[in-house]
């Protein structure tokens, strides 16, 4: 299943590369997982961090992540990230400097490269020129794209189970009948009568 979502993505990745990078990007590993920070929509690493065991020094490759909990969104809203990480890649690429503070807040050279190639971008407190939606006429051409709606159907749910804790042990004081009960064992001593609590089997 999520093996077709990432063939997709590639494909929308080579479009996108052809009509606003002029096909220069070099074509990252793109993956889907689970998010690295909360609210992250994805990322783009600041290096080539994948190699090819049989040429290490010519084939490198850098990695764009699509964090999983978001594949819920419009088609619209995961293009949108998809070619947000694609100006970073365009920006490592050429040496551009478009983040600070470890790598968290966008600065206007990000939002300059991105409204240039069919985004918008609006400022965020913490995190800068990050905040990003595709421009009307990007809109109309992925239209074009005609992108496969149904391998987006699948999405990471990050809902916490939280397992309630066994209780085990259960004591009583033999003079005032206070009972406690613990999932430890525990050596305990009655707050009132101030004798020892006896285990309860």
């Amino acid at each position: 299943m999520i093996t077709k979502t990432i063939l997709e993505l590639e494909r929308i990745f080579d479009l996108l590369n052809k009509e606003f990078f002029e096909d220069k990007l070099i074509k990252p590993i793109i993956i889907v997982q689970r998010k690295v920070h909360k609210n992250t929509l994805g990322t783009c690493s600041n290096d080539a961090v994948w190699l090819n065991k049989e040429n290490e020094e010519q084939d490198k490759k850098y990695e764009i992540t699509l964090s999983a909990e978001y594949l819920n969104r419009t088609i619209e809203e995961i293009v949108a990230t998809l070619l947000h990480e694609m100006i970073h890649l365009y920006c490592s690429q050429n040496k551009i400097q478009d983040t600070s503070n470890n790598c968290v807040y966008h600065n206007k050279k990000f939002k300059e490269e991105a409204e240039k190639r069919g985004l918008i971008i609006e400022k965020e407190k913490t995190i800068g020129w990050s905040i990003t939606k595709l421009h009307d006429n990007t809109k109309k051409l992925i239209l074009k794209f005609k992108i496969d709606d149904s391998v987006f159907n699948y999405y990471r749910n990050t809902i916490k189970i939280i397992t309630p804790k066994i209780i085990l042990n259960k004591y009583e004081c033999p003079d005032c009948g206070q009972k406690v009960s613990h999932y430890k064992e525990l050596n305990l001593i009655c707050g009132t009568c101030k004798k020892p609590l006896t285990k309860i089997e």
